[in-house]
């Protein structure tokens, strides 16, 4: 070792003493030329979320106070430890009896509720009352009163989405139980139903809210009209839901999706700095991710890392595929972090 090494070597030491670091210390070759990721590729099939879901409803009792939620998360393989789907987002299944009431609270974190299953059951988010059905999309937004029910006769199960992790990493996670009792229903701030595309004209601090329930009587039929059309070559027939308040996405931390591949449609591959979560509403299919395929039918969950190569294709021949995501694109565009590239070269060979 040369003097001058020995010397460098005890600047180290006196500098970790005072816990400062010399970015010397950083070899060349640690800085990636391209965004990595420790999330991996993962698939999780339906038929064991739902076998799960079903000796949860046995052992969870909710109205006794066993749990609050009878949730089972998606834990990605290559973050074990931070029991998430993602390193911003989190995928999750929710099952409510009939009669339970999910104790009503709120947290930083938003939500996303994307019905799989049931009738009878409600979301009641700041006093509205959102009644579910299959396929709707209900929105929780961050540090909203909340509250699940469920009036029907059947289990209720729906997919919950949520940015945990990326609040987390900000270290500004917070959770407040509801004061006393249940969330007073109240009428709707904003109903689409009644209002369209127009608004109420309100002073400013009477400004209406958001819409906070895309209901899929209404969203099918949207998708299926723009199927008559040209399709995207990455992603098939596929529509944002958005915030007509603002024009952008349904929440400022997540972009929901709503997909259509028609039978025998295969996209190109591309990549983005964004990380998707997929579920499986329709049919079935193969989505390749960075060469390695993953076949999944109705019910499956999946996940595409960010900046991974990936194509979605529909391996039926006379039936449709619907896949619904979410992405965290919306915490990367502001700061210019967002990108995207393709074509590839295609590694679908189905």
């Amino acid at each position: 070792m040369t003097t001058q090494n020995r010397n460098l070597e005890e600047l180290d030491r006196q500098l970790a003493e005072k816990q400062i670091s010399g970015i010397w210390r950083i070899p060349p070759g640690a800085r990636p030329g391209d965004p990595k990721t420790k999330v991996q590729p993962y698939l999780w099939k339906w038929a064991d979320v739902y076998d799960g879901l079903l000796q949860a409803r046995d052992q969870i009792d909710i109205e006794r106070g066993t749990a609050e939620r009878r949730t089972l998360r998606l834990v990605n393989p290559g973050t074990p430890e931070s029991e998430m789907t993602s390193h911003t987002m989190l995928f999750a299944f929710q099952l409510i009896q009939p009669g339970e009431v999910a104790p009503p609270h709120r947290h930083t974190m938003a939500a996303i509720r994307f019905i799989l299953q049931g009738q009878g059951g409600y979301t009641n988010v700041g006093g509205e009352k959102m009644v579910m059905e299959d396929g709707d999309l209900i929105l929780t937004p961050q540090w909203a009163w909340h509250e699940h029910a469920h009036e029907g006769a059947e289990p209720m199960i729906w997919l919950d989405g949520l940015d945990v992790p990326f609040v987390q990493s900000l270290q500004v996670i917070s959770f407040e139980p509801y004061p006393e009792g249940r969330i007073p229903i109240q009428p709707a701030p904003y109903d689409p139903s009644a209002f369209g595309m127009t608004r109420p004209v309100t002073t400013e601090e009477q400004k209406p809210t958001a819409p906070l329930h895309y209901r899929w009587r209404d969203i099918y039929p949207a998708l299926k009209r723009l199927a008559e059309g040209e399709s995207n070559s990455y992603e098939g027939y596929a529509l944002e839901y958005v915030n007509p308040l603002t024009g952008g996405p349904s929440l400022p931390t997540l972009s929901c999706w709503i997909q259509l591949l028609k039978p025998g449609q295969r996209t190109q591959q591309h990549r983005n700095t964004s990380t998707v979560l997929y579920h499986a509403y329709r049919g079935n299919g193969t989505t390749v991710i960075n060469g390695r395929p993953f076949h999944w039918e109705k019910g499956d969950t999946f996940v595409v890392p960010l900046w991974h190569w990936h194509e979605h294709a529909n391996r039926s021949s006379s039936e449709e595929a619907i896949l619904f995501s979410m992405n965290d694109a919306p915490v990367l565009k502001p700061f210019g972090l967002y990108r995207e590239q393709g074509p590839g070269e295609s590694h679908l060979g189905l």
